[in-house]
């Protein structure tokens, strides 16, 4: 058996040492972006490197990467047939591993090695499998079993993904601050742009029933322009846009605790929002990833945020999506202001911004 071990972290580090391959079985480490020469006295590839080696599987030893792992196998020939992925985070299609549908593997190619993964590399596959099961005591309820905070939707039942889990600081945040927004009585409406598949908007619903919710978005993805500069200026990745056209607003709405109160405008924003120049807001998600359109949505909702509404950010410290930083920046330039603005430490970095 010939294997290339794709990463050289704690991952690749903690499946080594259950010894289910040896020393004698491992070509070569491959990292994406490639640091070292050699890790455990084995060489260390780039990923076009390796074209010309013999080899049986490689076996991917990262976590939240899937998709551009699978990217970079495309961009290097690397046949996805023997490409063993431990990662059930962030699957190719966006999909957790709670309903992993069969035609992910058919489509891009892995059913054999899946198979495969099972006979020869069942550590390595149970690794992959359990995984969903380190979120279940996540953060707050790994010490009580219970998240004693009060008004916990999270816990309800009606919340059970594993996105919510993964991302659970992000959420859990969210709720707390929609607690202070209650409790001091802020008035106004919420919105989000960039609701993709609808998993935080939701949430969002679910907490502000009573409340108008606005879903500004072009459920298609983002411009094709605007990735395209984005591309270019080393903002994102390659493929980055079409991970997020499968999404539609009947897919979106059937998602929605209150659908009653959900009013999709659909297109790209700020043009959406033409009619809606009076309207006042609570609470706002913005989650475009993009420069130009992270400092459209400033511009045009901090002027209309009630005074103690809060704006979610997503992405403001995401080490590949450096545009959104950047806008926030623009956008306190443009006014010579200072926001106040609070960052937390979620899955992708968000910002909240406070108006005062």
């Amino acid at each position: 058996m010939k294997i290339f071990i794709w990463g050289t972290g704690h991952v690749a580090h903690s499946y080594l040492c259950q010894n289910e391959v040896t020393e004698k079985d491992i070509v070569g480490f491959i990292q994406t972006n490639r640091t070292l020469k050699e890790w455990k006295g084995i060489k260390v590839y780039k990923p076009d490197e390796i074209e010309k080696i013999a080899y049986d599987y490689i076996l991917v030893c990262i976590y939240g990467d899937a998709r551009n792992i699978i990217n970079t196998c495309n961009k290097n020939k690397i046949p996805l047939e023997k490409v063993l992925l431990i990662d059930n985070y962030e699957w190719i299609d966006g999909s957790s591993m709670r309903n992993i549908p069969e035609s992910l593997y058919q489509s891009i190619q892995i059913s054999n090695a899946q198979v495969h993964a099972e006979k020869y590399f069942p550590i390595f596959q149970s690794i992959r499998l359990g995984r969903e099961n380190e979120f279940k005591e996540y953060g707050i309820i790994k010490k009580n079993k219970s998240d004693h905070i009060e008004n916990n939707l999270l816990q309800s039942g009606l919340f059970e993904d594993i996105v919510y889990k993964l991302d659970y600081f992000r959420y859990r945040t969210f709720e707390l601050i929609a607690n202070e927004i209650e409790r001091n009585g802020i008035c106004g409406n919420c919105a989000e742009v960039g609701v993709y598949r609808g998993e935080f908007a939701r949430l969002i619903n679910a907490r502000f029933k009573e409340r108008k919710m606005y879903l500004f978005d072009t459920f298609e993805s983002f411009d094709k322009n605007e990735y395209i500069d984005e591309l270019a200026s080393g903002n994102c990745s390659e493929g980055f846009r079409e991970t997020f056209t499968d999404t539609s607003i009947e897919k979106v709405l059937h998602n929605m605790i209150y659908p009653e109160q959900c009013i999709p405008r659909v297109g790209f924003f700020p043009d959406t929002a033409i009619g809606l120049e009076e309207e006042r807001y609570a609470f706002v998600s913005i989650d475009v990833d993009f420069e130009k359109s992270i400092l459209e949505g400033l511009r045009y909702f901090y002027p209309r945020m009630s005074e103690g509404g809060r704006i979610f950010i997503h992405d403001y410290n995401n080490c590949f999506l450096g545009g959104v930083k950047t806008a926030v920046d623009k956008y306190e330039i443009e006014n010579e202001m200072q926001i106040v603005k609070i960052p937390i430490a979620d899955e992708g970095g968000t910002l909240i911004i406070v108006k005062q």
